[in-house]
């Protein structure tokens, strides 16, 4: 049998053991009284991800699925809606709002580059009649984290909700939904969540609520994306108007009791930071340069411009499959050939995997470009606790 890659890309991310296990148990249905307590747990271990008392419900949906649910719940067709767009998954935000009738404010940056905040102060000046704010929290495309906490301060200045898509973001760094006050937050399960593709989740704030319960009887807004069609089974203590995607459930659950009562939710994150700054600082010392500076790095991924030596990124990322077994992502849009992607997510985040992919990297400078790398020159940010 072929061995499988490891996978240093952002997503899908390889998992723990106990969450494999978990999903290959027998199938369970939501509809049973036997499922509730599980279902619970697992949402009260998602709000503590979240840092929230919001509502919160899991969909049987991709990431950007959460994030069209959010969209079509809370903007109505031809509102004004202020967006950050500074990387690819800002423009599928955009794309979707479009979708939806909905005049995108764009307001732009360069790729690598966090969200100017005058910026967005001049769009909201210009257009005081807009219906809210949309972010990328956490850009996978670019490695970039956005000002969430600022954006959402100056949403609420004007009484304005805030939407964030935060696939990439939730569960790698400190997001706290209640403390920020971000209305609408959207994320996935094949992220910093370390569980396989397959569910979406959303919280819902008071505020959001008000805004999508005023709208509700507008029409033209859905089925299954639609916080008002998912409300009522809510308060019923059913959480989903369908059949759940149960042993994904499971094995989210597996996980994040492992974030929470093994690992702690900061120690998660620490291994995160941790993850990041060896990628970093070891292929700063062998010659790479990375897309963003550190001050608005990504924890979950980090984007690394091609080496000097290199005509295209596709080069190292084409020699760590072939020769060590490490699949890594490459970049699209305005950046393509320019840089490649590297995860901090899941089993990538441990000396498992960080120590010969970076071993790797060296390797392919000696052997491909014949260049005078010593070994173990990339391994100089491994200086704190490993994992």
């Amino acid at each position: 049998m072929t061995q499988q890659p490891k996978l240093m890309i952002p997503g899908p991310v390889d998992v723990w053991d106990e969450t494999l296990a978990a999903l290959g148990q027998k199938v369970r249905s939501n509809f049973a009284e036997e499922w509730r307590p599980l279902q619970e747990e697992t949402i009260t271990y998602l709000k503590q991800v979240f840092q929230t008392e919001n509502d919160l419900f899991i969909m049987t949906a991709a990431g950007s699925g959460a994030v069209e649910m959010g969209i079509a719940s809370l903007f109505a067709r031809g509102e004004k809606v202020i967006t950050i767009s500074n990387g690819p998954f800002a423009l599928r935000s955009i794309e979707i709002l479009r979708a939806y009738d909905c005049e995108v404010i764009a307001v732009e940056d360069d790729w690598g580059c966090a969200a100017d905040l005058e910026k967005v102060a001049a769009a909201l000046r210009q257009h005081p009649d807009a219906a809210g704010i949309a972010v990328v929290a956490n850009e996978t495309g670019t490695g970039v984290r956005n000002p969430v906490q600022e954006l959402a301060a100056m949403a609420h200045e004007r009484d304005l909700p805030i939407l964030v898509d935060a696939v990439s973001g939730m569960g790698g760094y400190d997001l706290p939904v209640d403390k920020w006050g971000l209305d609408i937050l959207c994320t996935s399960s094949n992220k910093a969540l370390e569980t396989p593709p397959g569910l979406g989740f959303i919280s819902v704030s008071e505020r959001a609520w008000s805004i999508v319960d005023a709208k509700a009887a507008q029409g033209g807004r859905g089925w299954y994306y639609n916080l008002s069609t998912w409300k009522p089974y809510r308060e019923q203590g059913r959480y989903s108007p369908t059949t759940m995607a149960s042993n994904m459930i499971m094995g989210l659950h597996a996980s994040l009791k492992r974030i929470i009562e093994v690992e702690t939710l900061q120690g998660h994150w620490a291994r995160y930071a941790w993850a990041q700054k060896a990628v970093r600082v070891g292929l700063r010392n062998i010659g790479f340069e990375m897309l963003c500076p550190d001050e608005i790095a990504s924890f979950t991924v980090s984007a690394i411009c091609k080496h000097p030596s290199m005509e295209h990124e596709q080069e190292v990322r084409d020699y760590m499959f072939a020769k060590h077994n490490f699949l890594v992502s490459g970049t699209w849009g305005k950046t393509v050939g320019q840089a490649f992607r590297v995860s901090h997510m899941g089993r990538s985040s441990s000396n498992d995997y960080l120590v010969p992919f970076l071993l790797g990297v060296e390797d392919f400078l000696r052997t491909e470009k014949g260049l005078d790398v010593p070994l173990g020159a990339s391994l100089v940010g491994m200086d704190l606790p490993g994992y």
